[in-house]
């Protein structure tokens, strides 16, 4: 089994990229949606988010309110490495016991957005990233998560350089054009898998 991550810049479609694949029958983990069980109350890590983050974070519930503990983490790096620690590992196993489900399998993918930021390049045999231009990524997060133009621009500019996240990918999937665009890149890639697959059944 090929191991595949999916990550890339704010606002570049990584989720999108992920859809299409599970609509062509591909298994993808989620990592982010793996990680949101870790703020309910019960999980192994809501402790430790807790001691970190303070009860202020907490909803009516016990369950940590991810609004909250974003608005704590952005801008505050002691406590964004704090949570990452927390929550990492977590996620990490997660993915793994993932990729043992599907081990037979010729190829199987995770979305880890911060796959770069958290180290887990040797986790993957190919790292695939999901990139868009600036501007359309700033124009993006005000549309789809009602951030301010300040805002967006903001977390663009707290991620790691777009330019280094190129330099270590395997391959770059740029999503500044449509859906349509991005369907046939998709399509083109699933095309380049299936006869790298092929060849290597027809190996020694």
């Amino acid at each position: 089994m090929k191991k595949i991550g999916i990550t890339g810049t704010i606002a570049s479609g990584k989720t999108t990229v992920s859809i299409l694949l599970r609509r062509r029958g591909m298994a993808v983990f989620n990592s982010d949606n793996y990680g949101k069980m870790a703020l309910h109350k019960g999980n192994p890590c809501h402790e430790k988010l807790t001691e970190i983050l303070g009860s202020d974070v907490l909803d009516q519930n016990g369950d940590i309110d991810a609004k909250k503990m974003a608005a704590a983490v952005f801008g505050d790096e002691s406590v964004r490495l704090a949570v990452n620690a927390a929550v990492h590992p977590y996620v990490r196993e997660g993915m793994h016991r993932f990729f043992a489900s599907h081990q037979n399998d010729a190829f199987a993918f995770a979305e880890v957005p911060l796959l770069f930021e958290a180290g887990w390049e040797d986790d993957f045999d190919e790292i695939v990233l999901v990139t868009c231009d600036k501007e359309t990524a700033v124009q993006r997060m005000m549309d789809d998560r009602g951030y301010t133009r300040q805002e967006a621009l903001d977390r663009y500019d707290s991620q790691i350089d777009p330019e280094i996240q190129k330099q270590k990918a395997d391959r770059i999937i740029d999503n500044s054009s449509g859906l349509k665009e991005l369907d046939a890149c998709i399509n083109a890639w699933m095309r380049e898998m299936r006869k790298e697959m092929r060849n290597g059944s027809q190996k020694p």
